[in-house]
């Protein structure tokens, strides 16, 4: 849905993501990286449990759109509350009733804190439930590599610099344009050719 508003991927550019996750650290921290939630989602997915995950990520999007963007506000949320909150929803989250009933009965569907109190709720059940369990899964095993080839392709980066290049540094003397331009010049051709006119 975030897609189809126009909601930009990240609101930060070059946002970088901790090479090292810390188990201790808070899940509503940890949560906040892209890569981070799509691993704890496809796990939470794995164990039938997903619904809380994908309506985090979803709130999450919501929260990119400006607030005075009232039009995509609401759309956005009235497609959360249609998707999570609605008794009987495809992806009904596990909230309280007392926290339903404030959402389904605002009247400001554009509020910054509208899911606020669901996401709460939401966030003790993932660390109950689920957070344990994944920390020893293989899709933390997965993620925790993956952090690791992309912390090392940027340190090769950091390290080459901007003149490393596999693809240039191959480009031998008879292969470089520039190379043979030089080489036109300096044989004497062009001295045949003034001669000749």
């Amino acid at each position: 849905m975030g897609q189809a508003l126009g909601i930009p991927d990240s609101g930060l550019l070059l946002q970088r993501e901790p090479a090292v996750i810390d188990p201790n650290e808070s899940l509503d921290k940890l949560l906040l990286g892209k890569r981070f939630r799509q691993s704890f989602m496809a796990f939470a997915d794995s164990c039938l449990a997903g619904e809380s995950v994908h309506f985090y990520d979803e709130v999450h999007e919501r929260d990119k759109i400006p607030v005075d963007d009232s039009v995509r506000r609401i759309y956005m949320s009235r497609h959360i509350i249609e998707k999570y909150i609605v008794a009987g929803a495809a992806l009904e989250v596990n909230v309280s009733h007392r926290t339903r009933q404030e959402i389904l009965m605002t009247l400001d569907l554009t509020h910054p804190n509208l899911f606020n109190k669901a996401i709460n709720e939401l966030i003790q059940l993932m660390k109950t439930n689920l957070a344990k369990d994944y920390w020893s899964s293989m899709f933390f095993i997965k993620f925790k590599e993956e952090a690791r080839m992309r912390s090392n392709d940027h340190d090769l980066e950091q390290l080459g610099g901007w003149n490393f290049s596999p693809r240039l540094s191959s480009v031998h003397g008879v292969d470089d344009p520039f190379h043979q331009e030089h080489f036109l010049k300096g044989s004497g051709r062009e001295s045949e050719e003034s001669d000749q006119q």
